[in-house]
């Protein structure tokens, strides 16, 4: 079948521990660094059971792409903390994986890739852009807009799908609005904790009379959640992903690009982001760049109804028809492939 070695590779004082898959043939082969979403995620960028990241490396490496694919900080034995990192920390761990593949005789190092979905497809090129060692780039659900924008954007479309009504959506995202004002402005944790409580009310149907504003007389669940919340949203890799704008870096890639979306996705929306990301690359004279949207796909590429987050665990751990063929198709156009036994 395939040879799967266990791997560890450093950036700086941080310890990555992943997964290398390499194709059978003897020969030095192509090689993708596979690049997870946000948060605290292991290699397989696992979620209610479903292993995206497994499936598409065990697809890639059958084809004669080896694949690196890592537990993101702060999970299995990789050190660090997501949180209290940023992209640029990110990237750098990607260009360590990259730079571990170019001391790998296995490894054709003219050819190595990135494949990064959600805040993958925001790493991916920011490496890119950055690096000539960087040979092609796929970005599944890449973002085209900026993190603030982009967070108001797919709650909105997430409460609709979820049949919330819109005075009630409108009630949240003026709440949201102000929270996030509060977090740029710094140093405001009381108020944005007290903001949050107000969120969580507001989407649980709950209003203010039916509860004391104590925290102590807060229902567990609701405390619980804003506790969990505020760990995200007061760490610098939320202030730095609210800042970010991924265009100038786009504006920058010259190497290929093939840009993934679902139809159904609703963290990140094909329409807007579709848009600004072939306008950056039209900018930057990149004239090798694909775009396909599957029907019926949501953020992780299964069918589905809505595209709500809630459906995710109930949906078949599978993939939409064509998704993993249409990629390694792509590659096999970029890449030369080992066929000596």
């Amino acid at each position: 079948m395939y040879k799967e070695e266990e791997i560890v590779f450093y950036n700086g004082d941080i310890k990555l521990v992943g997964t290398l898959t390499l194709p059978k043939n003897k020969g030095r082969h192509p090689a993708i660094v596979m690049i997870t979403g946000s948060g605290p995620l292991n290699r397989d960028e696992e979620l209610f059971e479903f292993k995206p990241f497994e499936i598409i490396a065990d697809h890639f490496t059958r084809h004669g792409i080896a694949t690196l694919r890592y537990d993101s900080r702060g999970v299995g034995a990789s050190t660090g903390n997501v949180f209290l990192s940023t992209l640029p920390d990110f990237s750098n761990d990607v260009m360590a994986a990259v730079h571990y593949l170019t001391n790998r005789s296995e490894i054709n190092i003219k050819q190595i890739g990135l494949c990064g979905h959600s805040e993958g497809g925001i790493i991916a090129p920011f490496c890119a852009s950055n690096s000539d060692d960087v040979a092609f780039i796929i970005l599944i659900s890449g973002v085209g807009q900026s993190g603030e924008k982009s967070f108001f954007t797919q709650n909105k479309l997430i409460m609709r799908a979820d049949k919330v009504s819109e005075d009630k959506i409108n009630e949240v995202l003026n709440l949201q609005k102000k929270m996030i004002s509060q977090i740029l402005e710094g140093d405001k944790e009381t108020e944005i904790e007290s903001i949050l409580i107000d969120i969580t009310k507001k989407s649980m149907n709950i209003e203010r009379s039916d509860w004391n504003t104590d925290k102590q007389d807060l229902d567990n669940t609701i405390l619980n959640q804003v506790t969990c919340q505020l760990t995200t949203y007061n760490s610098p890799w939320f202030n730095y992903f609210l800042n970010y704008d991924p265009k100038p870096k786009l504006e920058k890639v010259k190497c290929p690009v093939l840009m993934l979306f679902g139809e159904l996705d609703l963290q990140v929306p094909y329409q807007l982001n579709k848009e600004i990301m072939v306008d950056a690359l039209r900018k930057s004279g990149n004239k090798d760049y694909t775009v396909k949207v599957f029907p019926k796909a949501n953020h992780l590429f299964q069918y589905a109804q809505t595209g709500s987050p809630t459906e995710y665990s109930k949906l078949e751990k599978k993939f939409v028809s064509g998704f993993l063929k249409f990629m390694s198709k792509w590659i096999l156009k970029h890449v030369e492939i080992v066929n000596k036994g």
